[in-house]
């Protein structure tokens, strides 16, 4: 196995994140990329628990490996042409550093970033928790937005019996809701 820093080296050390007791992260290194990193063992093949920040992190995770999970690795044509024109940072720069330059970034990458996100996170879309106190007006917004949701959907079938009963529903929402502010 090659060092997943320089792609280089046969990599010797196993650099491992640790966590509260759990492994997060994972870099099979050269001996030059781990002397870099600062944290050598005393001898190769040991593995080294050491703190490494979470640009590390990703820059490893990113790697020359593609889409993490198994899947086919993107071209690697397509994906060295890659450069925000806001900022000017190559996606090689982003998989080497684990950094982005802007929040432009973020939509240039995006193909790129999407799996990388899934991966740590398990899903690509934010589902934090909710405070107490606006708990129920956020339950009631998201109601609100799907029965418009639901509303568009039946105006575009010409189902007008169901968009009658659903704005209904919705006009009802509305006047509870500005009682109860």
């Amino acid at each position: 196995m090659n060092c997943e820093r320089c792609h280089d080296r046969p990599a010797r050390y196993l650099v491992k994140q640790v966590i509260n007791g759990q492994t997060v992260g994972e870099l099979n290194l050269c001996e030059h990329c781990a002397a870099e990193h600062g944290d050598l063992p005393a001898a190769p093949g040991q593995t080294v628990e050491a703190p490494f920040s979470i640009q590390q992190f990703l820059a490893g995770l990113v790697g020359d490996a593609g889409e993490p999970g198994g899947a086919a690795p993107p071209a690697r044509e397509t994906v060295q042409g890659l450069r925000c024109p806001r900022c000017g940072r190559t996606y090689p720069e982003f998989a080497r550093t684990g950094l982005l330059g802007c929040s432009e970034c973020y939509e240039v990458f995006s193909a790129q970033l999407q799996p990388l996100i899934r991966r740590i996170h398990g899903k690509t879309r934010h589902e934090g928790k909710t405070p107490v106190r606006s708990a129920v007006d956020l339950r009631r917004r998201r109601e609100r937005d799907a029965l418009r949701h639901e509303l568009a959907e039946a105006v575009s079938r010409e189902d007008f019996e169901k968009a009658a009963e659903l704005r209904d529903r919705i006009r009802k929402m509305d006047g509870t809701a500005a009682a109860t502010s």
